[in-house]
């Protein structure tokens, strides 16, 4: 379960590629910076993330103490401010975190529909997605259109996800629950102990049917990597056969434990199977429309191999 959900952190590096229509020597300068994303994102951040939360639990805050709470990396902050800065501190160093975590998240959020937006946009003007989403804007040419529908997606999404941020087993005691500070935000999203522990993560299920996709995708793309350099003059066995059965085999043990998992006991049943459902009306929502659109269109659902008349070379 830790790892459908860890990869958020490596989540985007493929982004890059999306990028490359508007790149300085782009056969050059994608790569690296596709390499540079991992290589960041996963040798440097997770590993420091990773050592530095786990080495912090000690006698003084304990695991009991950051799973009775409802915001642990809260707590983190402020002992951490308490003895950097001095007692009494430690609330405007969390506080300074907590702001720099959301100037993280509206950047991740700009990149996320800025790549988005350009997929969207060559989507439409390969007409398979509505003509409005392969249309520029006329001073910025820009995909606005795709910018607006992503931006709007992207909201009620995010409304939805944390709606039940303490469902099933994050479900907070009632005692935490009368203790936080009563006012307008905390009015909402929280019911009683066993009324959230019988409703699913909303927060945990989003993440997870999006990762289920991000899975699928990467998959496909280890697919399409040995599929396109089969028998090609710069095929190279590591690079084009067994680094990609490597990776196709990763995502698809993350995408069997979806199904897997709650069977046999392992984390949460109730979100997995959720993903499941949503990534599952999605895929079928997104086939019959491919196909409906291809009706109209005319065109080729499944393309015949080009067979070439005897005695012709390749």
């Amino acid at each position: 379960m830790q790892a459908t959900v860890a990869i958020l952190i490596l989540v985007g590096f493929e982004s890059v590629t999306a990028m490359g229509g508007e790149a300085k020597n782009p056969k050059r300068n994608v790569p690296i910076a596709v390499i540079t994303s991992l290589l960041v994102q996963g040798a440097f951040c997770y590993l420091f993330e990773y050592f530095a939360a786990n080495y912090f639990l000690n006698s003084g805050y304990t695991m009991q103490n950051a799973s009775g709470s409802a915001a642990p990396i809260g707590d983190m902050m402020v002992v951490v401010g308490n003895a950097i800065l001095g007692p009494g501190n430690g609330r405007i160093f969390m506080l300074a975190e907590a702001f720099t975590v959301f100037l993280a998240i509206i950047g991740t959020t700009l990149s996320c529909i800025n790549t988005g937006a350009r997929v969207t946009y060559a989507m439409g003007k390969d007409q398979e997605l509505p003509d409005s989403m392969g249309m520029l804007h006329s001073r910025n040419l820009t995909p606005h259109r795709a910018i607006w529908t992503l931006a709007a997606i992207s909201a009620i999404i995010g409304c939805i996800s944390v709606s039940n941020v303490f469902g099933d087993a994050a479900a907070l005691q009632d005692s935490v629950v009368k203790a936080i500070p009563q006012g307008f935000w905390s009015s909402f999203g929280y019911l009683s102990h066993d009324r959230m522990a019988a409703l699913p993560n909303s927060l945990l299920t989003m993440t997870l049917a999006s990762n289920f996709g991000t899975f699928l995708l990467y998959a496909l793309s280890c697919i399409i990597c040995i599929v396109a350099y089969h028998k090609h003059p710069l095929f190279k066995p590591v690079r084009h056969l067994i680094i990609p059965i490597f990776g196709l085999l990763a995502n698809v043990v993350c995408m069997a434990f979806y199904l897997i998992g709650p069977f046999m006991g392992y984390g949460t049943k109730m979100e997995p199977l959720f993903a499941m459902g949503i990534a599952l009306v999605w895929g079928i929502y997104g086939a019959i429309y491919f196909l409906r659109s291809n009706k109209v269109s005319g065109r080729t659902t499944i393309v015949q191999a080009h067979q070439r008349p005897a005695g012709v070379a390749g």
